[in-house]
């Protein structure tokens, strides 16, 4: 058997989705509103820990003045105040890029928010290590509160499995955490230095790490079946309308979309027999002018099911009339009389032809043109 193929079932196996669905492990899909709505949910989960840590890391100074003596807590009182100046900015800049989220600057606010606690632990260890080296004895509490210091990695890491990332966009934050963590032990880049237990400890770093980043992988996947389910309708595998029309206005408020082509176009299917209504044939059809219509759209065009008889597409980056050449040729009297799919009615929208005011403006005059051209014959 292929290696390839062999390890695609197990993972479908292990996910426990069917082997002729995408798995989203690896790659994230290209999808314009899924790829909003993720970035919007990394930025959301961002902001409440950065909130909640910008009242923990300073808070802590409280429990390091209880366990350490005053030059280790004066020290670390400089990396704590300067970590949460770092959280505040962070903050501010995830609530004013809320509204215009893109994955780009999601990802990379993730990338900050994890930096920051990881270079406060680069800060402390050595004034650990240092303090412990003039210092024989230690008492118990203390060398459990340079314990969970030393755990903060982990902590760190599994805090990746909150966002919907896949394995290859968490995998630089994780590697990065324990390359730091590598060098805090390593003393600097001294990898001599490195003893067995080191090598031990960050072995356990990456594996319970890389448990965590697994978890959320899986969750990742989930949560991309569920989108599935809630935006794509189920008997022709296109957009809803609601989806389609939260779409739009994303575009339509997207400044640097500002003057390329927005449009919309409408097809009424055919009324379906009485008795193919309610049953697996009526099923059959209506998932057939789906994958009809899917086939035939070009790079920049989107399925999308606006209504119970109603069939269109969004497309962003053509002109009216190569919007409308498309749907003529898929739908249209261009059409051969004996294609099962042609000679359709048809109506097509666009925002600057048509002065539209607004998404739902533009849809609206889309449809107005197609209930003409239903009653014009």
């Amino acid at each position: 058997m292929n290696p390839a193929v062999f390890l695609r079932k197990q993972l479908s196996y292990f996910i426990g989705s069917d082997e002729e669905r995408p798995i989203y492990l690896f790659r994230s899909p290209a999808s314009p509103m899924f790829g909003h709505e993720r970035a919007g949910i990394i930025l959301r989960r961002m902001e409440v820990l950065t909130w909640v840590f910008m009242i923990l890391v300073p808070l802590w100074i409280l429990a390091d003045i209880m366990i350490f003596p005053t030059e280790i807590v004066t020290q670390l009182v400089f990396g704590r105040v300067f970590a949460t100046l770092c959280l505040g900015m962070l903050l501010i800049f995830s609530l004013v890029l809320m509204k215009r989220a893109t994955w780009l600057v999601s990802y990379l606010s993730l990338l900050f928010l994890m930096a920051i606690p990881a270079l406060f632990e680069l800060y402390a260890q050595p004034i650990f290590t240092t303090w412990q080296l003039s210092h024989a004895h230690i008492s118990e509490t203390q060398a459990a509160a340079i314990f969970l210091y030393r755990q903060l990695p982990i902590i760190y890491i599994s805090g990746l499995a909150l966002f919907p990332l896949t394995l290859f966009e968490s995998l630089p934050i994780a590697i990065a955490i324990t390359a730091i963590d590598a060098i805090v032990d390593m003393d600097g880049m001294n990898l001599h230095s490195l003893h067995a237990a080191h090598w031990a400890s960050l072995w356990v770093v990456f594996v319970t790490g890389g448990t965590a980043v697994l978890a959320g992988v899986l969750q990742f996947n989930l949560f991309w079946q569920n989108h599935c389910l809630a935006d794509f309708d189920a008997e022709t595998g296109l957009m809803k309308r609601e989806t389609a029309l939260e779409w739009l206005r994303l575009l339509w408020n997207d400044k640097s979309r500002k003057g390329q082509y927005l449009g919309v176009s409408l097809m009424a299917l055919p009324q379906l027999p009485v008795d193919a209504r309610d049953n697996q044939a009526g099923t059959r059809l209506l998932s057939n002018e789906g994958e009809f219509l899917q086939v035939h759209l070009l790079p920049g065009m989107h399925g999308v099911r606006w209504s119970t008889q109603q069939l269109g597409v969004i497309s962003l980056g053509h002109t009216q009339q190569e919007l409308e050449n498309m749907m003529n040729a898929t739908y249209g009297q261009t059409a051969a009389l004996s294609a099962s799919h042609g000679n359709r009615k048809i109506a097509v929208a666009e925002r600057t032809t048509d002065h539209s005011v607004g998404p739902q403006n533009l849809l609206s005059m889309a449809e107005q043109k197609l209930r003409h051209a239903i009653a014009s014959g």
